[in-house]
């Protein structure tokens, strides 16, 4: 018989619902997008199919596009109802900011150190240098693609707005196509490597960290993870406030039903294009 434990919420349903969306319009911009980008190789011609080729992958693009807008609406609602709404603090600076502060480059350091076998593995708060790190990414990799997917969209309205003697000169739209497509192949390398191991398929996770889906996190994973988190908390007596119900053996098994294909899709497309890029380089 398992030995039971004690489970924290660190992700409420608004968190675990936009980072569904996330995940659902990334994968569909990316499936119909990067076939384009390797149009010359079979794998890719095949994947675009698959999505019935022009113009129905196109529509599926646009519509996980406008999901990213709506996700990324719906996140900058929620940030701006708790700081000008509720007055609540810390999101620019703190423990639970998620922006880049002094002591995460003291954390990289001591990483560092830690995985050269100089010192122990060092503690961690809230939110880790490296999750810091992929939320930047995120905002602005979803930024640049938006305004670049836009002009891509809208090539004649855009080319209105700039003056005829810079039209004459600099093609936007084909400026904007060269942004776009590199910015895809990064965004999807860097989440289907960089996310996926630090997030999934580390040894103590494999095969998927169900904290996102469930929103739910163990006391040994909680202070293994992120210990000065689980003190600050202590000592503030906020831990009564986060536990809850452990998932149940039908929510774990959905998780994994869903999230265990997308991570292999999301490696087998990694592959392909590293195979692809491998190709051009000899």
């Amino acid at each position: 018989m398992m030995k039971s434990t004690t489970n924290y919420l660190r992700f409420n349903i608004f968190h675990r619902f936009s980072h569904f969306l996330i995940i659902i319009s990334f994968f569909g911009l990316v499936l119909t997008g990067i076939p384009l980008a390797f149009r010359g190789y079979d794998w890719a011609r095949w994947l675009y199919e698959l999505f019935g080729g022009y113009p129905t992958a196109g529509f599926i693009h646009r519509i996980c596009a406008l999901i990213t807008f709506f996700a990324a609406f719906l996140h900058f609602i929620f940030l701006f109802y708790n700081i000008a709404v509720k007055k609540r603090k810390g999101y620019f600076w703190g423990p639970d900011s998620l922006l880049i502060q002094p002591r995460d480059l003291f954390d990289i350091f001591k990483d560092i150190k830690w995985f050269l076998g100089f010192s122990k593995r060092p503690n961690f708060d809230k939110w880790i240098y490296w999750e810091k790190f992929e939320y930047l990414s995120l905002m602005w990799g979803t930024l640049v693609m938006a305004v670049t997917g836009l002009i891509l969209w809208f090539p004649v309205q855009f080319t209105k707005v700039i003056p005829p003697s810079v039209a004459a000169i600099v093609d936007l739209p084909s400026i904007a196509l060269i942004i776009h497509r590199y910015e895809a192949i990064l965004a999807a390398g860097f989440i289907f490597t960089i996310h996926f191991f630090h997030t999934h398929l580390l040894p103590e996770k494999m095969p998927v960290d169900e904290s996102m889906f469930t929103g739910r996190i163990t006391e040994p994973e909680f202070k293994h993870e992120r210990l000065n988190q689980f003190n600050r908390l202590e000592k503030e007596q906020g831990l009564e406030n986060m536990k809850v119900a452990p998932p149940s053996l039908f929510a774990s098994f959905l998780t994994r039903l869903f999230a265990v294909p997308v991570l292999i899709i999301g490696l087998v497309v990694t592959g392909l294009m590293l195979s692809a890029i491998l190709v051009w380089a000899i």
